[in-house]
């Protein structure tokens, strides 16, 4: 099986993006593999990442969310066909509280955000944690890209 190479937009502050573009490559194609190997085939597929500030990721989170307060990730998805790609959509990434997060809770920074990109790509696929048994299959497979990665389960 042969993975097509996803085109990923990543913009923001240069101080406040985490990662570079072959590691937010990496790392969807290991979510890919996995995800094509259980889930359904992606095939040519893009989406735009872009990294906030904690007030910007509050405006957003209360505008499109209804909550106000900063919030670590927001995706957008979208699932729309761009010349044959299929666009899965936007998220958005707080450094700031990524940061943070990974400091109060004693997790390499790295590691977080590995976990918090492939969470937001999840529910651009259509995942989400609103329910038990959607949590419990979502979790599942954060578990094991993330051991593809070498990262310890984060839950």
């Amino acid at each position: 099986m042969t993975l097509s190479v996803p085109n990923i937009h990543i913009s923001g502050d240069q101080s406040e993006l985490l990662f570079t573009h072959e590691e937010a490559l990496s790392w969807f194609v290991s979510l890919q593999e996995e995800y094509e190997a259980s889930v359904d085939q992606l095939g040519n597929c893009s989406l735009n990442i872009a990294f906030f500030t904690k007030t910007k990721m509050q405006d957003m989170n209360k505008k499109f969310a209804g909550k106000d307060n900063p919030t670590n990730v927001l995706s957008f998805p979208s699932n729309e066909d761009i010349k044959g790609v299929r666009f899965l959509g936007d998220i958005a990434i707080c450094s700031e509280l990524i940061k943070d997060e990974a400091t109060a809770q004693g997790k390499n920074v790295q590691h977080h955000l590995m976990h918090i990109f492939i969470h937001g790509v999840l529910h651009l696929l259509g995942f989400d944690h609103a329910e038990q048994s959607s949590a419990e299959q979502m979790e599942a497979l954060e578990v094991r890209v993330l051991k593809k990665l070498g990262v310890a389960d984060p839950y």
